[in-house]
């Protein structure tokens, strides 16, 4: 009987998990995001902030030597570090220059500290649980900022998943069938 009363116990005090669906903040209190109480923190902001709707949003390739050094540090997988390197990633993508956004869509959060922004955004993602179904979870961008450029990058990308990289990789040949259709 003790036995029984336990697993009943034990039954209903695990917690049940579900994900919470991500948020982004609205566009209209996007602006409030910038703000912050050192001056230096807000100008790092500011300037991540608009490196992504200008050059990475926009495609604005050409204007990349303004918000970037040419030695610039990529830690993504799939594209090269360098001014060159990025460049060379964003120029292969489809579909050119884009219309500049005023804010930036699924945009979460913007945290600063030191010389350090990171952007958190709304990623959708097919659900391997659910044939049709979807779920959100968060990308993480980093950036560094010295002397009013960005420096260096940092995400969550994996090799291949996404970008020209993927988009190049050729589908891997099938395996010849083995004796009797063994692999």
């Amino acid at each position: 009987m003790k036995t029984l009363v336990l697993a009943t116990l034990v039954a209903f005090a695990v917690p049940t998990f579900a994900a919470l669906p991500v948020v982004p903040v609205a566009p209209a209190k996007q602006k409030e995001l910038l703000k912050s109480q050192d001056p230096k923190l807000a100008v790092n902001k500011k300037i991540a902030y608009d490196f992504f709707r200008i050059v990475l949003q926009g495609r604005r390739l050409e204007l990349a030597d303004q918000f970037m050094t040419n030695d610039y540090m990529q830690h993504n997988p799939n594209a090269e570090t360098g001014m060159a390197g990025f460049k060379a990633y964003f120029s292969a993508l489809p579909g050119g220059p884009q219309p500049i956004p005023e804010t930036l869509a699924g945009l979460v959060s913007i945290q600063a500290e030191g010389d350090y922004v990171t952007l958190a955004f709304v990623r959708e993602y097919d659900d391997p649980a659910g044939a049709g179904k979807k779920y959100t979870t968060t990308w993480f961008d980093m950036l560094r900022i010295v002397d009013g450029k960005v420096v260096e990058h940092w995400d969550s990308a994996m090799k291949g998943a996404t970008g020209p990289v993927a988009a190049a990789a050729k589908p891997a040949t099938p395996a010849k069938a083995g004796p009797k259709g063994k692999q």
